[in-house]
């Protein structure tokens, strides 16, 4: 049981809707319904009766609604001097490679300048970056959280744009000069990262959206790789708009998506919003 769950039941409770406080809590109502369900489930009871019009509590929940309240206000009086040791502590956090080349570092040097520690932890996988925040191995994760389906508390910090980067020799370069169609390239083979990271994921979303299939022509688990790669004339990839800043502009070519929708939105995770609150001011703001 966690206590982002209760906190989640009082707002509820409270307003008596699910809307109403998916608002409050900034998060899909969807993602509420599953935070309820999960809490009922530890519980083995029914706390809500769910009608059209909206939530009433069940008897266990009254009990529940009278009971948590001054419990929650003592956990969250703990957390308070546990975060007051967290100011003057190492932060640790988890993210993809592209992020902490060319995202993190700036932010870190901010908190240093601050006398603040940031370490970070790297990985190419939805799965392991969450089970690190699950561990507490990371404060904070910085991805695109659209993707996967979670609990956390999570704020989205910047968007950015897919690009199509094609080395200067390929004939697709030639051709284009300053932007390009997806119906110029969407049959040519791509290559990609691994599946369970977010470009790749967000990637195949925007093909099966024009109802064509993705091809694949080398699959690589690093960005830079991918660089590699296209800077010898191995293939062409569309990657976010960060990818720009480690490339040989007299090699590749970056070639705007005219009709490309997709974007990337970074958000901070993290386990409940009062460490998100306290790293978004330390280091990200």
């Amino acid at each position: 049981m966690k206590t982002e769950w209760l906190e989640s039941f009082l707002i509820t409770a409270t307003t008596k809707s699910l809307t109403k406080a998916s608002e409050q809590l900034h998060m899909t109502q969807p993602a509420l319904s599953k935070q309820m369900k999960k809490l009922e489930e530890d519980l083995g009871v029914e706390l809500f009766i769910r009608s059209a019009t909206g939530v009433q509590l069940t008897k266990a929940g009254e009990i529940l609604f009278k009971e948590i309240e001054p419990v929650l206000r003592e956990i969250n009086s703990i957390q308070k001097k546990i975060l007051s040791i967290k100011e003057t502590s190492d932060l640790t956090i988890g993210t993809w490679p592209s992020i902490a080349s060319f995202y993190l570092p700036y932010k870190i040097a901010k908190a240093k300048e601050n006398r603040k520690e940031v370490n970070v932890k790297i990985s190419y996988r939805f799965d392991d970056i969450f089970q690190l925040l699950e561990n507490g191995e990371i404060d904070a994760a910085l991805l695109d959280d659209r993707l996967i389906k979670h609990s956390y508390w999570t704020k989205p910090l910047f968007n950015e744009k897919f690009y199509l980067f094609v080395n200067y020799l390929h004939p697709i370069a030639r051709e284009h000069e300053n932007c390009i169609y997806f119906q110029d390239f969407e049959d040519e083979p791509l290559v990609v990262l691994p599946p369970a990271c977010d470009v790749r994921m967000l990637v195949e979303q925007a093909y099966q959206l024009e109802n064509k299939e993705l091809l694949i022509s080398s699959e690589i688990d690093f960005g830079q790789s991918i660089i590699g790669f296209i800077s010898a004339n191995l293939g062409i990839s569309i990657l976010p708009e960060i990818f720009t800043n480690q490339i040989d502009h007299s090699i590749i070519k970056v070639l705007p998506i005219a009709d490309f929708k997709t974007k990337r939105r970074i958000s901070l995770i993290a386990p409940n919003p009062e460490i998100g609150k306290l790293i978004d001011s330390l280091i990200l703001q």
